[in-house]
């Protein structure tokens, strides 16, 4: 997939992708545990049509709760459904790395009970 890295375009374009990603791997799932609809799925889970197809489509970018409770339907974990290669690669590219701003100011001279400097 060819990417722009100007104004966040390259950041959305990766997050489509694993909503997109992530959201064929549920509709795979669902038809693939025997039920003869999504939409079959969604009422019998109790998850509202409307946001489970949007899932599937990559147009909703689902909370946690949700994913769990179609996680739960389907009989798999959470780290299931984001166990793929595909994936890994996208949190590899997309995850910040951490910089911290400052020091804590607990970590510079801190002195301990005894008034020693740490």
């Amino acid at each position: 997939m060819k990417t722009l890295d100007f104004l966040g375009i390259r950041a959305l374009q990766l997050d489509f992708f694993l909503l997109k990603h992530v959201g064929e791997k549920i509709r795979t799932r669902i038809l693939k545990s025997g039920y003869a609809s999504v939409e079959l799925y969604a009422h019998e889970n109790n998850i509202p049509k409307s946001t489970l197809s949007e899932i599937i489509t990559g147009k909703n970018d689902p909370r946690l709760t949700t994913l769990a409770k179609i996680c739960a339907g389907l009989g798999i974990s959470l780290s299931e459904l984001f166990r793929d290669p595909a994936i890994e690669g996208w949190v590899s590219e997309s995850a910040p790395t951490y910089k911290p701003r400052h020091s804590s100011p607990a970590r510079k001279g801190s002195k301990g009970k005894d008034g020693k400097k740490v």
